[in-house]
C-alpha cells in the first residue's frame, strides 16, 4: 500500500479540499504545494510571479516537486501546472498513487468565478489579454493529456463533495 497520495488537476477542481479531508481520514500529513511555496519563499504566488515571472515560479515549483517523493504518510495537493514538470512528475509517480481530479470546463469556470482565492492566488497564466474562459479552455486542452498519462486514478469532481471524493480515493487504497 502506498504511503503517498498526490492529487493533480486543473485549478479549482478541489485538490486542496479533497486532500485535507483525505489526509484527516488516513491520519496522514497534508501538503499543498502552492501553500508550501508561499511559506518557503515568504511571499504570495502572485508576488513571486510579479517579481520572477511564470518561469521563476515554475522553477521553484520544479525544485519543490523533487523533494516530494521522499515523503511518507502524506497527501499532496499539487498546483494545476505541476504536471508540466515531466521528469519530476515521473519520479513522484513512482512513489505515489496519483489521482487526477477532473471537472468539465463549465464547472471549472463556475468555481473560478465564485472562488474568493482566484484573484489573489490564481493570476492569469498568460499576458495575452485572453479572458478567463479562453485561457482555461486552452490550458485544459494542453494539460488534460498530461493529467491522463500521469495519473493512476481519475475522478470526476463535478457535483461531488470533497468528502465523497476522499472516500472514493480511500476505497481505492484498500482494494
Amino acid at each position: 500500500m502506498t504511503q503517498l497520495i498526490v492529487l493533480t488537476g486543473f485549478r479549482a477542481t478541489g485538490k486542496t479540499a479533497v486532500g485535507r479531508y483525505l489526509a484527516q481520514l488516513c491520519g496522514w500529513d497534508f501538503l499543498d504545494t502552492d501553500a508550501e511555496l508561499t511559506a518557503r519563499l515568504g511571499c504570495p504566488i502572485t508576488e513571486l510571479i510579479k517579481q520572477q515571472g511564470w518561469a521563476g515560479f515554475r522553477e521553484e515549483e520544479r525544485l519543490l516537486l523533487r523533494d516530494l517523493p521522499e515523503r511518507k504518510k502524506t497527501v499532496i495537493a499539487t498546483g494545476g501546472g505541476a504536471i508540466l514538470h515531466q521528469e519530476e512528475w515521473e519520479l513522484l509517480r513512482c512513489a505515489a498513487l496519483v489521482v487526477w481530479l477532473r471537472t468539465d470546463l463549465a464547472s471549472t469556470l463556475l468555481r473560478l468565478r465564485h472562488d474568493r482565492n482566484t484573484a489573489g492566488q490564481r493570476p492569469l497564466l498568460n499576458n495575452m489579454g485572453e479572458d478567463l474562459e479562453t485561457e482555461t479552455a486552452s490550458l485544459l486542452a494542453e494539460r488534460e493529456p498530461l493529467y491522463q498519462a500521469g495519473s493512476d486514478l481519475v475522478l470526476d469532481t463535478t457535483g461531488k463533495a470533497p468528502e465523497e471524493l476522499a472516500h472514493c480515493i480511500l476505497q481505492q487504497l484498500t482494494l
